[in-house]
C-alpha cells in the first residue's frame, strides 16, 4: 500500500442474492449503519477497526469479518499509513434461508454469528475460490452453489449461537450412481444442485457429501472432468477449437484452454497437433 489511492467497488455477483465488495482505504470512515444481508469478509492487508455492540474490534490481516443482518456497526481505517484492504460477501436473507433448507437446518430462526472478527486461516483458500467463481462468467451454477454451501457450513457449524449439526452420511450408492449418469448425459449443460437433489430425493448438501465420499470429488468437479474428457476426444477431430469449447460446456475457447492445461499440462491446440510440452526433471 505504498500509494494512498483509495478504491472501492460494489457489484452483483453471478449468483442471485449475493453482492461483492472490495476496497482499499486510507481515510474513509463508515458511519453507523446496518445491512439487510449477512456480511462475510476477509481482511487482506493493513488494519481496520469497528464499533459493534458497544465494543471496539480490530480487523487485522488474515481475519474474517462476520456481521449479522440488522447489526449496527461502524468501520474505519486503523492507520492511514498502512490503510485497510478487504473483500466482503453480502448474502441476502432469502438466499440464506434457501441455503438452510439445503443444509437441513433444524435450529430456530436463522443463524446468528457470535463474534464480528474470527481467525480461520484454513478457510482463506475456500473464500478466495468462492469470491472468484461468484465474479467470473465461466463459473457454472453448480460450482457456485457448492462452494457457497461448503463455506457457509464451516461458519455456521462453529461460529453461530445454535451451531449446525450435519446428519451422518449413509450409503446412497443408487442415488450417487443416478447423479453420475445424469452428469455424464448432461455434461455440457448448466446443472444446479437443486435439480440433482430433486432427481434423487435427497437434500442438496447431503447429496454433495455422499457424492464426495463415494466418488472422491463433489458433483461440480465430476461434471468438469467429464467435460474435459469429452473435449479431449473431440480434439482428435478437425473441429475448430472454438466450437469444441462451446459444444462441451465451456464459456469460450480461452476458458477451455485454461482448464485443459491445468488438468493435462498442455493446451488443447498443443494436444491437437501432437506438440506436447516436455517438463524438465526437478
Amino acid at each position: 500500500m505504498a500509494t494512498q489511492a483509495e478504491s472501492a467497488r460494489l457489484w452483483n455477483a453471478e449468483l442471485a442474492g449475493v453482492e461483492l465488495f472490495e476496497a482499499r482505504l486510507f481515510h474513509h470512515r463508515f458511519k453507523k449503519h446496518f445491512h439487510e444481508a449477512y456480511t462475510i469478509g476477509f481482511n487482506e492487508a493493513g488494519q481496520g477497526c469497528c464499533q459493534h455492540h458497544g465494543n471496539c474490534h480490530v480487523h487485522s490481516p488474515g481475519s474474517f469479518t462476520l456481521v449479522n443482518p440488522g447489526d449496527v456497526h461502524t468501520g474505519q481505517v486503523a492507520s492511514a499509513d498502512n490503510g485497510w484492504a478487504f473483500r466482503n460477501l453480502y448474502i441476502s436473507l432469502p438466499l440464506i434461508e434457501q441455503t438452510l433448507m439445503h443444509l437441513e437446518w433444524s435450529g430456530q430462526g436463522i443463524p446468528y454469528f457470535q463474534a464480528p472478527v474470527i481467525w480461520r486461516p484454513e478457510l482463506r483458500p475456500l473464500f478466495y475460490r468462492l469470491f472468484k467463481v461468484l465474479n467470473h462468467p465461466p463459473s457454472a451454477p453448480l460450482t457456485q452453489q457448492t462452494l457457497l454451501l461448503e463455506f457457509l457450513v464451516q461458519l455456521f457449524t462453529v461460529h453461530t449461537e445454535q451451531g449446525l449439526a450435519l446428519r451422518p452420511v449413509q450409503s446412497e450408492s443408487r442415488a450417487v450412481a443416478q447423479v453420475r449418469d445424469y452428469l455424464e448425459a448432461h455434461y455440457a449443460e448448466l446443472v444446479t444442485i437443486d435439480h440433482l437433489a430433486t432427481l434423487v430425493n435427497l437434500s442438496p448438501y447431503y447429496l454433495i457429501r455422499c457424492f464426495r465420499q463415494q466418488v472422491g470429488c463433489p458433483p461440480h468437479q465430476y461434471q468438469r472432468q467429464w467435460q474435459l474428457c469429452q473435449a479431449k476426444q473431440a480434439l482428435q477431430t478437425a473441429t475448430p477449437l472454438s466450437t469444441i469449447a462451446t459444444d462441451h460446456g465451456f464459456y469460450d475457447q480461452s476458458h477451455l484452454n485454461r482448464v485443459f492445461k491445468q488438468t493435462f499440462g498442455v493446451t488443447p491446440g498443443q494436444y491437437q497437433k501432437d506438440n506436447f510440452v516436455q517438463y524438465a526433471a526437478l
